[in-house]
């Protein structure tokens, strides 16, 4: 466990230590150029946010609510008993030939 907990706090150290570094170029790559603010410079478009991939979509609207209510189930039809009766042949009908 202390393995782990040494690799992530190493991790931590060096992503804290190029985002200092990053942050300090950034700051002062054109520092006295007063004309580097109006030109096309690839760090500034990078870390100015305006170039690399592009920003994940967002939803402008809600989306519609649909309501669906379930179908209307058919009549269920009882069986009802003939008043005659229900007289079933105990066997294979008789052949008199």
């Amino acid at each position: 466990m202390s393995i782990t907990r040494n690799r992530n706090r190493l991790v931590a150290l060096l992503a804290a230590c190029t985002l200092i570094a990053c942050t300090a170029v950034y700051s002062a790559h054109a520092l006295g150029e007063r004309s580097h603010e109006h030109a096309h410079c690839d760090l500034c478009v990078h870390f100015g946010g305006s170039a690399g991939s592009p920003a994940q979509s967002k939803v402008i609207s809600k989306p519609v609510l649909v309501v669906r209510v379930a179908a209307v189930r058919a009549e269920i039809v009882l069986p009802a008993r003939s008043p005659v009766g229900n007289h079933l042949p105990r066997g294979p009908p008789l052949n008199l030939s």
